[in-house]
């Protein structure tokens, strides 16, 4: 069965990406810290994981809070490779650059 895919998005520091964790569990968004990607250049070397039902959400959130992202990618299926695009942190949606 194919993944329905996932979001990652990288923040400029280590601390950033465990409080935006914590903040974003809180939101009941279901998150993980991992480490970045190979092949995706970005941030402190670490990033968050989650649903790319939950990206517009999370990152209103983000915006909201005041979270420094550094990045964000988007990947189809488990084989997938990752696309980076922009997120509006305004209103927690893309802005159409894929």
């Amino acid at each position: 069965m194919e993944s329905a895919g996932e979001v990652i998005i990288c923040f400029e520091s280590v601390s950033g990406a465990i409080m935006a964790e914590e903040a974003l569990v809180k939101q009941a968004i279901n998150v993980r810290v991992m480490p970045v990607p190979s092949g995706i250049r970005g941030g402190c070397g670490f990033c968050l994981r989650f649903s790319p039902e939950d990206a517009g959400r999370a990152a209103a959130f983000l915006a909201g809070s005041g979270f420094d992202v550094g990045g964000a990618w988007e990947r189809s299926g488990p084989a997938g490779a990752y696309r980076k695009f922009t997120m509006d942190m305004t209103d927690g949606g893309t802005d159409g650059e894929r």
